[in-house]
């Protein structure tokens, strides 16, 4: 029986290593014909791809490039590659790339859409064209990719037409690109491309943009991509994208839905319209969901510091979201001067018009103004306005104060309106409350640095009143000049005179001290006069 065995054991391990080796034979010779095949048909490629490029009907016009090299295993090396509209326009230029395509669909010659695998595109221009529903087709360059970013057309020319339009007016074959529902599973590598973008009236132009996109039709296109400085319609120093967008029953008219994470860096404000010289960067994250046509995004926007003309605000932080050209700011918090902000707005990204307001609280004036003398506690209700133009930018509101004081005059509070447009800052109903005075005007200007004063109504609490003209204004301030440089130069006395005391019981007021306050006291009453001549009301 034991012999048996063995001499049956014996006879199947001689058949199985026969088998092993028949089968490896037999993947050996279909490996080598594979390769002969392969490596005839990549020394073919030239022919293959005018071939395929004349039968494909994704792209209108025709495709050609430079040189094309091959290898057996499916990758195709390009350079010079030009794609061109039947008009002879330029729709695509590549200085190099490559294709990779599955071998098998070559050497069957089963030429469709997805016998690639993926394409890359080193330093190429692209330029895409987004209709209403975001539908994406390639057109022709502007001459806005060849200026500096800052000098990019915010909107497209007149009579620029979208998508859109054109297929209404000359039908499907007027589209450069149509996908026509075929299955593409390819991985799209941009390395140091220069984006152009067309959508609605709004266009941007990026540079440095690299990116990794897996493109499945059936299911989901996965991106993520990175840009440098882009410029057009808004100016800044980068974006991110990344995410996902799900294109499952896309072919039963169902919008593909987002899910990206959408940043946006270093934003001009200035390039968006709000005002004509504001240059403090802006950053914006955000989530972005909902359909592919109707994208909504919501997150946060930050600015380190922003300033406008007489306020500047630090540590800016809130929450925006946009949806159909529309951005809205809610929560925005910020510290200006000491004090805090809370404020709200609109923009429009198609016509730059926006309105915004706030609330300050308790603002140190001295911080504000540059005076150190006067210090007192303001708050203001703030609203800004404009039309879409930057220099139309309208900034109105009210202001009050808590008690402070100028130099050493009590102060129990201010109130007033301000109005600023462009250059020009102007107040009126100001009213300061002191213990003894109420001083009052309507008319007080900042014209491009230059103050203009209108009369000051001064009402004393014993009931008499009196006005101060343009006239008096320049005694009186020669005189308050004076008093605070006296003023100045008692303390410093002072001072010196407090550091090299002994001890309290031997401190001696020096002469120089005694002659500052003297000297104080004469111009106040120099001031006193100077009020003698002031017409009574």
């Amino acid at each position: 029986m034991k012999h048996y065995i063995r001499s049956y054991w014996t006879k199947y391990k001689q058949l199985y290593k026969k088998g092993l080796k028949g089968i490896a034979a037999f993947l050996a010779i279909g490996a080598i014909i594979v390769f002969v095949l392969a490596t005839i048909a990549s020394r073919g490629m030239g022919v293959i791809f005018n071939e395929v490029m004349a039968r494909q009907t994704m792209m209108r016009g025709t495709v050609t490039v430079e040189s094309l090299t091959a290898t057996p295993w499916g990758t195709l090396s390009f350079t010079d590659l030009v794609w061109k509209d039947p008009e002879g326009r330029e729709l695509l230029t590549v200085p190099d790339g490559k294709i990779r395509v599955n071998m098998w669909d070559v050497i069957t010659r089963n030429f469709k859409a997805s016998a690639i695998n993926g394409i890359e595109l080193n330093d190429a221009t692209i330029v895409v064209d987004l209709d209403d529903n975001n539908r994406l087709d390639f057109v022709p360059a502007s001459p806005d990719v060849n200026k500096p970013i800052n000098e990019v057309e915010p909107r497209p020319k007149p009579p620029k037409k979208t998508t859109q339009e054109r297929q209404e007016e000359l039908g499907k074959k007027v589209r450069n690109f149509n996908w026509n529902g075929q299955h593409l599973n390819l991985t799209i590598t941009l390395r140091n491309n220069q984006l152009e973008i067309f959508q609605k009236n709004r266009h941007y132009v990026m540079r440095n943009v690299n990116s990794k996109i897996h493109l499945d039709s059936n299911r989901a296109i996965r991106i993520d991509m990175e840009t440098g400085k882009f410029g057009g319609t808004a100016i800044g120093d980068g974006l991110t994208l990344k995410g996902r967008v799900d294109l499952k029953d896309v072919l039963k008219h169902r919008m593909p839905q987002l899910d990206l994470q959408f940043d946006v860096k270093g934003v001009d404000p200035s390039s968006l319209g709000f005002g004509d010289n504001i240059h403090d960067a802006m950053t914006l994250l955000t989530k972005v969901t909902g359909d592919f046509n109707r994208p909504l995004a919501k997150g946060r926007v930050t600015m380190p510091v922003l300033r406008i003309p007489a306020l500047t605000f630090e540590n800016v932080v809130g929450d925006v979201t946009y949806q159909d050209g529309i951005l809205n700011f809610e929560n925005v918090n910020a510290n200006v001067y000491g004090g805090k902000l809370e404020a709200k707005g609109i923009y429009n990204l198609d016509t730059r018009a926006y309105t915004i307001t706030g609330i300050a609280k308790d603002l140190d004036s001295s911080e504000a103004l540059k005076t150190p003398e006067f210090v007192v506690p303001v708050s203001a209700n703030l609203n800004f306005k404009s039309e879409g133009k930057p220099r139309d930018m309208e900034v109105w509101g009210n202001f009050w104060s808590g008690g402070g004081h100028y130099m050493l005059i009590p102060i129990k509070n201010i109130t007033g309106n301000f109005h600023n447009k462009g250059r020009h800052l102007s107040f009126s109903d100001v009213t300061v409350n002191t213990n003894i005075t109420t001083i009052s005007t309507d008319a007080l200007r900042i014209d491009n640095g230059q103050l203009t004063m209108g009369p000051l109504n001064i009402t004393s609490h014993g009931g008499s009143n009196f006005i101060l003209y343009d006239e008096s204004f320049d005694e009186i301030d020669e005189n308050m000049d004076r008093i605070k440089e006296g003023m100045k130069q008692a303390g410093e006395n002072s001072k010196r005179a407090s550091e090299s005391a002994k001890g309290i019981d031997s401190i001696k007021v020096p002469d120089d001290v005694k002659e500052s306050v003297g000297d104080v006291k004469r111009q106040m009453d120099e001031v006193k006069d100077a009020f003698k001549g002031i017409k009574i009301k």
